[in-house]
């Protein structure tokens, strides 16, 4: 039987591994930091491990706590879909379009896009599910979900992919690591180096644009731990077990246990791209996923006036 008081607990523990702070956590929940460390240590007990580290820097996950986040989030989902269910039924939405989305595009731009979405069609119910890459797309060839917004930069049979936001890779490391020191690190340096990677069934296109640039320079990485996010990656880095190369939005994810540095060769990827079947939803999929382009556009433009403090100029 399920013990319901462990959605509440889960939902406080998502908060601190996202927030890396108990203080803003709590701020966060509406709530007070005792009660909330102390609701944490009650899930600690529940569950059997230790979660989180902690510091007067802030907090950071344990080895158990990474991995147990993508699992998590992916529970905490699927209750939240419960739950908007019950309130489109009560409330009359008969309009629905479902939607598979990597954790990046959770981050970088759902909250916008279900906010605009839901603006300019009002009877519109959006039920959204996070999923890695390979599962989003195999769930849009299925006809699971309605699109998905995920890394794909392939063709695909029969489906419309476009991309949506474009970032570059950085390299993660933890913070007493030698490399640190430098202001830019060459590929080549990794050569040596265990890595912390999503693994190729999750997230094939990441995957092979990181290996394939690594053999272009002359060797093989060496990957000894697979996660599923991100955000799990930057948490075994935190812990000292490898480095990673992540999409430099990522950095907003580190805390004081991590140190990001560019690269000095450039490694774009395609961090977000839709990806849905034009045969099956011609109505109000094309219009979302142009809202999801108009989003990516703004991105880039923050991205670029941050990094040169100057707007980009349109095109002639």
């Amino acid at each position: 039987m399920i013990d319901f008081r462990l959605l509440r607990h889960f939902w406080y523990f998502l908060a601190v591994a996202e927030e890396r702070h108990f203080g803003k956590a709590a701020k966060r929940l509406g709530m007070s930091q005792p009660p909330l460390s102390q609701q944490i240590q009650v899930l600690e007990k529940s569950l059997g491990v230790k979660l989180f580290e902690r510091s007067r820097q802030g907090v950071r996950l344990t080895k158990e706590g990474a991995e147990i986040m993508g699992p998590v989030q992916r529970f905490m989902e699927h209750a939240q879909r419960l739950q908007l269910e019950v309130l489109d039924a009560r409330q009359g939405r008969d309009t629905k379009v479902t939607i598979g989305a990597v954790n990046a595009a959770l981050f970088d731009i759902m909250p916008q896009l279900t906010r605009l979405a839901k603006q300019r069609y009002p009877h519109l119910s959006l039920s959204l599910t996070e999923m890695d890459s390979a599962a989003a797309l195999s769930a849009v060839q299925n006809g699971e979900v309605d699109v998905a917004f995920a890394r794909f930069d392939q063709p695909v049979s029969a489906l419309e992919i476009r991309p949506i936001v474009k970032d570059q890779l950085v390299v993660v490391l933890p913070i007493d690591h030698p490399l640190t020191r430098r202001d830019r690190i060459a590929l080549i340096e990794l050569a040596k180096e265990s890595l912390v990677l999503s693994p190729r069934r999750i997230s094939p296109s990441f995957f092979d644009q990181i290996v394939s640039a690594c053999h272009h320079v002359g060797f093989s990485p060496r990957i000894v731990h697979e996660v599923r996010t991100v955000v799990s990656q930057i948490a075994f880095v935190g812990c000292g077990a490898a480095i990673g190369m992540v999409p430099s939005r990522s950095m907003r994810f580190g805390g004081g246990d991590v140190v990001f540095r560019p690269l000095v060769e450039t490694l774009e990827v395609v961090t977000i791209a839709a990806a849905w079947d034009p045969a099956r939803r011609k109505d109000l999929v094309p219009a979302i996923v142009d809202i999801a382009i108009g989003l990516g556009t703004e991105m880039e433009k923050t991205t670029v006036l941050r990094k040169t403090g100057r707007r980009p100029q349109p095109a002639v």
